[in-house]
Order: C-alpha cells, then sequence, then structure tokens
C-alpha cells in the first residue's frame, strides 16, 4: 500500500473529504474514523468507492448511528488501523 488518508471530520461541515479525493490514488487506502464516518454518505466519495479501498471504523459507525447499507466500505477496528498504518509507506491524516 502507499499512503494511508484517515479522514478524521466530516466533508458535511469542512472541505477535508474534497481535499483528500483530489490527491489520493488507486494505490491509497482511506480510512474514516471519527466525525469522518459519516463521509460514507457524501456523494463525492460515493462515486469513488470502485477505485478506492476504503474502510471506516465500525465502533464510530455504530457509535454515530451511521448505516453503511450495501456499500463497498469495509468495516474495521482499531487493530485494522494499526495493520494498516504500519504497512503503509505514509500515513496522511486529514483533521
Amino acid at each position: 500500500m502507499a499512503i494511508l488518508h484517515i479522514v478524521r471530520s466530516s466533508a458535511f461541515n469542512d472541505n477535508k473529504l474534497n481535499l483528500c479525493l483530489s490527491i489520493i490514488s488507486s494505490k491509497d487506502t482511506l480510512f474514516l474514523m471519527d466525525d469522518g464516518v459519516y463521509n460514507v454518505a457524501h456523494p463525492k466519495l460515493m462515486t469513488r468507492t470502485d477505485s478506492l479501498t476504503v474502510y471506516a471504523l465500525y465502533n464510530h459507525l455504530q457509535a454515530r448511528g451511521v448505516d453503511i447499507g450495501d456499500s463497498a466500505i469495509v468495516l474495521a477496528n482499531l487493530k485494522d488501523l494499526v495493520t494498516l498504518s504500519d504497512t503503509a509507506t505514509k500515513v496522511i491524516t486529514w483533521q
């Protein structure tokens, strides 16, 4: 994996997701946590899930009452985040 992009804020409140999506490549991975899990319903992300691997922290989805439905987003836990961080060449946190 090249770069792990961690998005921690909602695109409904700021432009961090838009900035991330403007530079992310198909080799990179996107991880949603904290209020970033609200982005599972964001139209700009929904159009990119075919070309990107997107994870969302399950506990944060649950805490916020967010359902991923039948999307291609992968449910993850903190252990998964550590593994992804360890295998990434670089980690960028968007917060």
